[in-house]
């Protein structure tokens, strides 16, 4: 694997693997940056901006492109190594930029990554990558974040989506931090490494072809696609508070009239993502309506969630043949 501190060369990787967003036929697609993000051939621009520990001498963060990991071949690391002499915990950062690029459109768009975190070498010492995937404009100097994620291990690869919004004529970038730390201490007597990968990342903006005018909204009349709706509004698909009366949950599911269509919502409580605390349910909601829905709290999950002055529920938003997945927090109150 080779490891770098500034850019190699724009790579043109082919055809974008567009994981969950599907796309009309006939629609047109632009994708940033330009490369696709497959990174079959080599980093595509992106540069790491950042690699540190807290923990000096005895813990190093680097970041890298490796060519023989990824789904297909070609990946973005960040990496952690950790000598034989550490006693306490520790927490690296890496920080890898995309280069920038300028939105050619106005309007709601869709990110996709593949990740994968392994523990490897440092198992005992219980290491997590928290990452978290960031829209920069540089226009106003804002930031926003789109996909975040707490992986405790991850053996394979598996994907992750978020939903944006851009202005034609402004420049933006990509930035994945990724920030890995140990629950327990080290005894001295482990040394190793940990490796988070990242693949596939892209942010792609889909629209009829005229992008612009016409109805608004509706396929076909110059609006983006219900595919980038769904997209981009798959977070407002679930409003709160959240209430809680003795095993149940009672969170409101609704479809913005944006979407154009009635939507299949289905909602999930969690104690952090992929441990849940209750049982999925599943509705239909029409086009601008709102609906509630009872969530059966676990019985095993009960006593953590009426701690919780919050909750965070995982929502998968279907209209037709598009689909989006998205996560919330929500205020909890209980009764």
């Amino acid at each position: 694997m080779r490891t770098w501190r500034g850019g190699l060369g724009l790579v043109m990787a082919g055809a974008l693997a567009l994981g969950a967003l599907a796309l009309p036929a006939g629609a047109a697609t632009d994708v940033h940056p330009a490369g696709g993000g497959q990174f079959s051939g080599g980093p595509e621009g992106w540069e790491v901006t950042s690699a540190e520990c807290n923990v000096p001498v005895l813990c190093t963060a680097s970041g890298g492109y490796d060519g023989g990991d990824g789904r297909p071949a070609g990946s973005l690391a960040a990496n952690t190594n950790v000598s034989l002499n550490l006693l306490s915990l520790f927490k690296s950062t890496v920080v890898l930029q995309s280069p920038d690029f300028v939105a050619s459109s106005s309007g709601p768009a869709s990110v996709h990554l593949e990740r994968r975190f392994t523990q490897g070498s440092l198992v005992d010492l219980s290491p997590q990558l928290d990452y978290r995937v960031q829209l920069i404009d540089r226009t106003s100097g804002k930031r926003s974040t789109v996909i975040s994620e707490t992986l405790a291990d991850s053996a394979g690869w598996s994907g992750e989506d978020g939903a944006a919004t851009l202005k034609s004529g402004r420049t933006y970038a990509l930035a994945i931090t990724a920030v890995t730390s140990s629950n327990v201490a080290g005894a001295g007597l482990l040394s190793g490494s940990t490796s988070a990968r990242f693949d596939n990342v892209a942010l792609t903006v889909a629209d009829d072809g005229t992008n612009g005018g016409g109805k608004g909204a509706g396929e076909g009349a110059g609006g983006p696609t219900i595919a980038a709706r769904v997209a981009a509004l798959a977070p407002a698909t679930l409003a709160g508070p959240a209430q809680m009366k003795g095993k149940r949950l009672f969170v409101k599911a609704r479809c913005p009239a944006k979407i154009g269509r009635a939507c299949r919502v289905s909602v999930l409580g969690l104690l952090k993502k992929r441990k849940p605390a209750t049982a999925n349910r599943t509705v239909k909601v029409a086009k601008g309506k709102t609906k509630r829905l009872v969530l059966r709290v676990k019985p095993r999950a009960k006593g953590k969630v009426v701690t919780r002055k919050r909750l965070l529920f995982k929502v998968r938003v279907r209209a037709g043949k598009a689909q989006a997945t998205a996560f919330k927090r929500l205020r909890l109150i209980r009764r």
